[in-house]
């Protein structure tokens, strides 16, 4: 995984955070119509969560493995709301839609298998925070 390509396309994506999020909620719903539900209706308390978190997510991964519990903590509260695994390929799907529409001819085959490789390790430590609280 290369790590500073993660970062740098995430800061990137990141100065327009909002639009971002709200374009990932977008395709999210869109395509998945029947996650809707699990959302309020006024989403901006959670697309500040979203941004804020998957921001710390990145920033942090370089030590993500030797301390996983933000990911864990995170993984035990999206089971509190009823996500389970067959969600997570999903949102991966709204989230590598997005970073390829915000970053455009910088989104390459290597940086989508960055980003693939890097949500994949995040979701599995989720699920298994998941499996071990459930």
């Amino acid at each position: 995984m290369n790590i500073e390509a993660l970062q740098s396309s995430w800061s990137q994506v990141g100065e327009v955070g909002p639009e971002a999020v709200a374009y990932f909620y977008a395709h999210l719903f869109e395509n998945h119509p029947e996650v809707r539900g699990m959302f309020a209706e006024d989403m901006s308390e959670q697309r500040d969560r979203f941004l804020a978190g998957l921001g710390a997510i990145v920033t942090n991964v370089e030590t993500l493995a030797a301390d996983p519990s933000f990911v864990q903590r995170l993984g035990q509260r999206h089971a509190q709301l009823g996500v389970v695994a067959d969600h997570y390929p999903v949102a991966g799907a709204s989230l590598l839609a997005t970073l390829e529409h915000f970053l455009g001819e910088q989104w390459t085959p290597e940086l989508a298998q960055t980003w693939t490789a890097a949500y994949g390790a995040v979701v599995e430590i989720m699920l298994s925070a998941e499996e071990a609280a459930a």
